[in-house]
């Protein structure tokens, strides 16, 4: 059995699409959350995911953010106003979609037994990156004893271990941060795991985001965001995300 991990497309819908392409054959999948928010291509990304039909798919800290927009009221005006213009225009079916995504939890699939967490355990302290501390990758088991845990949220690509337990993040489709703009996953088959990754033409990912008129009162905000996904630092080019690139991971 082949079974597709991914993560935090974030409205990037030529990297699922690339991503989809390659794992044409897999038999099930999993997405682990961040569908929408903050992305050019929400509606056909959503469309994607609807085409995908994820046997699991993890409700994120972004999707809450959709489907409770109050939830970002408070950032800084320009992430204001590209997801205020995101939700304008976003197809009613794909709120009702993401309604949909589930709750963190141990989930079976196949003779795959884990849990499932999109990994954001409320704060930047407790990011669970490559060198956090033991304790963070132990909250994501959400109180269940599973010998496999699967999250995303970081978008940094990695494996780790705490005693018997294997800590799985596939990367982000979407958003690469560690300086490669590719999309990362990841495939079990036969259960054996492989970190993946493909790579992806942007263009129609910048078209989408020329479109978005409410990013012209923010000029500098939207060449940030253009350099970010090109780059493959989507958030800005620095700590920890380029230790993680210098260090070898995607």
């Amino acid at each position: 059995m082949k079974i597709l991990v991914i993560s935090d497309i974030h409205g990037n819908a030529e990297a699922l699409r690339a991503v989809m392409h390659a794992e044409a054959d897999a038999d099930a999948s999993i997405f682990l959350g961040d569908a929408l928010l903050s992305g050019p291509q929400a509606n056909e990304t959503m469309e994607l995911l609807e085409q995908l039909d994820p046997d699991v798919a993890i409700r994120g800290n972004h999707d809450d953010e959709l489907l409770n927009p109050s939830l970002f009221q408070g950032w800084p005006p320009e992430w204001v106003a590209l997801n205020e213009w995101i939700l304008g225009h976003l197809d009613p079916a794909a709120v009702t979609q993401a309604a949909k995504f589930t709750e963190p939890g141990r989930y079976q699939l196949g003779e795959l037994d884990a849990c499932l967490h999109h990994g954001d355990l409320g704060s930047r302290e407790l990011a669970a990156v490559p060198d956090a501390d033991e304790h963070v990758f132990e909250l994501l088991r959400s109180g269940n004893d599973t010998p496999l845990v699967l999250f995303g949220h970081t978008h940094v690509q990695f494996s780790h271990r705490v005693g018997a337990t294997r800590f799985i993040n596939p990367g982000s489709v979407g958003q690469s941060r560690c300086g490669v703009m590719h999309a990362c996953y990841g495939v079990f088959e036969d259960g054996e795991y492989q970190p993946r990754q493909v790579t992806y033409d942007p263009a129609p990912w910048l078209a989408a985001l020329e479109r978005i008129d409410a990013l012209e009162a923010f000029p500098n905000f939207k060449q940030w965001l253009i350099d970010g996904l090109l780059s493959g630092y989507g958030i800005g080019q620095r700590e920890p995300w380029t230790r993680f690139a210098a260090q070898g991971y995607h």
